[in-house]
């Protein structure tokens, strides 16, 4: 068996499964630790594995513990050992706890330390979760590494998509329509006699959504969050499609829809010849208008349109292609990072243009932006 040292990364990813409301004792890290002692080789599938047997209790904590797990490895999971991003005390020694882990094990000893219960004492301490403070820190003021983890700190995408009554029925508990055709079927063993009435009701779909992220150079700032957002929203359902705009229209459904999010964002930024660029909302929405709006995908769906609203062309042509879009779907959503300032007016003239023609207004600022979006999808449904 492989002597087993102590490692605070070991913690400090039980930390972050805790802090993703995933229930954990300190029995479970100890027993996590063992199982990573005992591999011979360190391989991602036996770290997984060890994680998942020992920290996981509940069938509806898999999720978030395999995105947990997928944030914390560094390079290609396939073909790279994995690695646990490390975390040191504020002296820049070992975690206290992970000593306490150490020694417990080497001793076999019980730990009644419970995480996160404060102890300035001996220095475990609860420590502000990361993903806690990005919720109010502005997208233009991440960082790379911080970006990279945006998925931790995103609400659950699922929860973004409206929901819409269906003109299909089927069989409920409790529906305010006779299933005539099975109450009779029914009736039929016993002789015609009634002894239930089967009901049915209209069944609930979840609308298409349909993104317009602006990647010009005045959203440099935001754009790449807010791409990492529309990967997010369409790993999350098949009901997505995105595309993004500067001076020219692109669809990037297809190059968002690889498994590897490096992968499809070195294929998305390949395939965006304006990056960074001018802004030309009112040409791009009549383009997509004009090849889109009589689309499958486009009739009944809700736009989000992500952008500043700073149009370099002409306002005139952006009100008539967001006036011809509003007829086209059942409700558009403008996000507008701008609008996290507690100053902001909607002054811009894209936006002026705009305002008459779409059905909210949210901040995208930050990841606060992003939640409020999914309680302003909920009322345009």
């Amino acid at each position: 068996m492989i002597e087993f040292t102590a490692d605070a990364s070991l913690v400090h990813f039980a930390r972050t499964l805790r802090n993703q409301g995933v229930r954990i004792g300190a029995g479970q890290i100890i027993s996590f630790c063992r199982a990573v002692a005992r591999l011979e080789a360190g391989t991602i599938d036996d770290l997984y594995w060890a994680g998942r047997l020992t920290l996981v209790n509940n069938v509806s904590d898999l999720h978030q513990y395999d995105v947990v797990f997928r944030a914390f490895l560094k390079g290609d999971e396939e073909q790279q050992p994995p690695r646990i991003l490390p975390v040191a005390s504020a002296e820049g020694g070992s975690d206290p706890l992970a000593s306490t882990i150490e020694r417990s094990i080497r001793n076999r000893e019980v730990m009644v330390v419970e995480l996160g219960d404060s102890d300035e004492s001996t220095g475990i301490g609860r420590k502000a979760s990361d993903a806690e403070q990005l919720r109010n820190k502005r997208f233009d003021e991440w960082s790379d590494e911080e970006l990279s983890r945006l998925h931790l700190v995103v609400p659950r995408v699922a929860e973004l998509f409206p929901k819409r009554l269906s003109r299909r029925m089927r069989s409920v508990r409790r529906g305010r329509r006779i299933d005539v055709r099975r109450t009779v079927r029914a009736s039929l063993r016993y002789e015609g006699e009634l002894t239930r009435l089967f009901v049915r009701d209209r069944l609930e779909q979840p609308r298409r959504l349909v993104m317009l992220l602006d990647v010009s150079g005045s959203m440099a700032g935001f754009s790449r969050a807010l791409l990492q957002f529309g990967y997010l929203t369409t790993r999350a359902s098949r009901r997505v499609e995105v595309f993004c705009f500067g001076t020219r229209l692109t669809r990037l459904t297809e190059e968002l829809s690889q498994r590897d999010p490096d992968a499809a964002f070195d294929r998305a930024t390949t395939s965006v010849v304006d990056w960074d660029g001018g802004t030309r909302i009112g040409e791009s929405l009549m383009s997509y208008v004009r090849r889109w709006g009589q689309h499958q995908f486009n009739r009944g769906s809700v736009v989000i349109i992500c952008s500043d609203g700073l149009e370099r062309g002409d306002p005139d042509l952006l009100a008539k292609a967001i006036e011809r879009l509003s007829r086209q779907v059942h409700a558009i959503v403008w996000v507008n990072p701008l609008k996290g300032d507690p100053t902001f007016e909607p002054l811009a003239r894209g936006l002026v243009a705009a305002l008459p023609h779409i059905d909210a207004l949210v901040a995208g600022h930050n990841v606060l932006g992003l939640e409020s979006l999914v309680d302003v999808l909920a009322d345009v449904a």
